[in-house]
Order: C-alpha cells, then sequence, then structure tokens
C-alpha cells in the first residue's frame, strides 16, 4: 500500500502538501526533542524561522524543557506516537492506547497546554482504520512532499550539501519538507542539522521562500476540531 496514495483520499484529516498559491512552505522536524536541538533553536531564532516540531513522548518526557522551549519561542508541536513505533506491528485500539494517548500525555506533562492536533506516524506508515482512529480524536495527519533523506549515512563525504542540494531541487510552493532533530536509532545527536538550516533558509529566501508552521497550511474554512484527551 503506497502512504501518500491513500491518504489521498482523506482530504481533511491528511495534510501533505499546503496551498500552492503562496510562496511559502513548512520546515518539519522529526523525533526530538534531542542533544541537536539546542542549537537548532537557537539557530532558528536568529534566523527568524518558525518550524513545526513532531516530538516523541519518550524524547518529550526526557526533556521536558526543550518541549518548554519549544512553544516559548514560538514553533509548533505535533505528536510523533510515545516510542517511535510502526504502526503496522499494532491493532487500532492498542496502538492508540499505547502510543497516542501516552505521547498526547508526555507532552501536556511537559507544558503543551493542549492536545496537539498534529500527528505525524512512524516511518511515515499508517493504516487506514488508524486514520480513521486519529480522525475520531480531532487529529490531522501530517505527511511531507520534499524528504530529502536527511537521516541517511551522516557521516558520508558531502552528506550536508546532498541534503540541501535535495530540497532545492524539489523545493514548491506549500512544500513540506522532512528533517530530523531528534537522535536517531542508535543513541546518536544528529548535529548536522544545524548546518543544514544553516545553509538551506537563506537559500530558500533567496528564491524568495517565507516560512509557515504546518498548521498554517490547515483549510481556514475547515470545522475546529475538539480533539479528545
Amino acid at each position: 500500500m503506497d502512504y501518500h496514495d491513500f491518504l489521498a483520499d482523506y482530504p481533511r484529516t491528511y495534510l501533505g502538501r499546503g496551498s500552492p498559491d503562496k510562496r511559502r512552505l513548512a520546515l518539519t522536524f522529526d523525533d526530538g526533542p534531542g542533544r541537536a536541538t539546542p542549537a537548532l533553536l537557537s539557530l532558528l531564532a536568529e534566523l527568524e524561522v518558525a518550524a513545526t516540531f513532531f516530538c516523541t513522548g519518550e524524547a518529550a518526557r526526557a526533556q521536558p524543557g526543550l518541549v518548554e522551549r519549544l512553544l516559548r519561542e514560538g514553533h509548533e508541536i505535533g505528536n510523533h506516537s510515545f516510542s517511535h513505533a510502526d504502526a503496522r506491528g499494532f491493532g487500532i485500539e492498542d496502538w492508540i492506547a499505547r502510543e497516542i494517548h501516552p505521547a498526547a500525555a508526555a507532552l501536556r506533562e511537559a507544558g503543551v497546554v493542549e492536545t496537539p492536533r498534529l500527528f505525524r506516524p512512524a516511518y511515515g506508515e499508517i493504516a487506514p482504520g488508524q486514520v480513521d482512529a486519529l480522525a475520531g480524536l480531532g487529529y490531522t495527519v501530517v505527511g511531507w512532499s520534499v524528504d530529502p533523506r536527511d537521516w541517511l549515512e551522516p557521516d558520508a563525504p558531502g552528506y550536508l550539501s546532498c541534503v540541501v542540494e535535495s530540497v532545492l531541487a524539489r523545493i514548491h510552493p506549500g512544500a513540506i519538507v522532512l528533517l530530523h532533530d531528534g537522535d536517531d536509532e542508535h543513541g546518536r545527536a544528529r548535529h548536522g542539522i544545524v548546518e543544514i538550516v544553516r545553509r538551506l533558509v537563506p537559500a530558500l529566501r533567496e528564491q524568495g521562500y517565507g516560512f509557515a508552521r504546518v498548521g498554517e497550511f490547515l483549510s481556514a474554512d475547515a470545522a475546529p476540531r475538539r480533539i479528545s484527551s
């Protein structure tokens, strides 16, 4: 099953890109907060860019101060499951009970006043029934339209330039760009993300792009939905 193909059947539950009418894009960061996040936040403040961070419950619980800083500095937070487990390994009710609600609770414990209305599945994998369940809880499932695979071979020669060039080659109005600030699966910090963003933002601005948080891409006429806790 193709992730983007079947999610395209959920226009009010799935967001894969923003409107092409404005030359703006959203930078999104997954798996954090991690050890690279403080430096990334300092850089984003310097560049005056607000972004969307899809945080895992485990990372939020480990670094609640960073979650509070994300909010204080004007960034948006989404739910990225509790343990970054592949949703395909769970039944719907079990997944909601073990991954969705605990992640939302961890974010609230870290200072997120309202339950995030945005959800991005780990590895981008999710089943239609799980999408329906999230819709019932008031979530919008967020995908992406630009994936530079910044998680792949970060120690390879030319890695930074490759990631930046990949984004620039694929960028388009309304793009949602997938990046990562959380520690990798081996517990290593993704420090390269800071230099990637340092190079990327000025290059995108030179092309006339502005920056938005993902929530700003949601349809203005969509009915507000209450999110269950």
